[in-house]
């Protein structure tokens, strides 16, 4: 079998990673159900009907789900925090941009949920936490950093 650039250098714990992986999938559910309806209902040619169902969908779970992704995210970004202190990789910084990027989008996510600036920036300051190839840049670099250190 052959050898990678990071075998021997790289190692990582096991258990606070699967935690923040796994936890960051379930709080964050809710906003790819979301991306998938509206992205659904905009592009593909469903009749109005079907189009208003998915959008009661969509509305009821954010209702009922939008509660754990405000509380479990900032958790998790302690979790995968301590990932990072417990694990080592000297063959990408890869993983540490994507944590640097998802600690990012928890303190924007922080700053709309507590109101805690200037009404003139809070729309701004929305539209890069829910901008979705942010999102999209967050996840593809922690799975291709972490691919690269398997």
């Amino acid at each position: 079998m052959g050898r990678h650039m990071g075998a021997g250098h790289d190692g990582g714990n096991e258990t606070t990673g699967q935690i923040a992986a796994w936890s960051l999938a379930a709080a964050n559910l809710t906003v790819a159900l979301s991306l998938l309806v509206k992205g659904i209902r905009r592009f593909a040619p469903l009749r109005p009907e079907v189009k208003d169902s998915m959008g009661r969908f969509n509305s009821f779970q954010k209702k009922h789900l939008m509660r754990f992704h405000y509380l479990l995210n900032p958790l998790i970004a302690g979790v995968a925090l301590l990932h990072w202190t417990l694990s080592r990789c000297k063959s990408t910084t890869l993983p540490e941009w994507g944590l640097l990027t998802m600690c990012a989008l928890v303190l924007l996510g922080l700053i709309l949920k507590f109101k805690l600036c200037p009404k003139s920036l809070m729309r701004n300051v929305y539209r890069v936490h829910t901008q979705p190839a942010l999102f999209l840049f967050f996840v593809s670099v922690l799975v291709i950093g972490h691919l690269a250190m398997d």
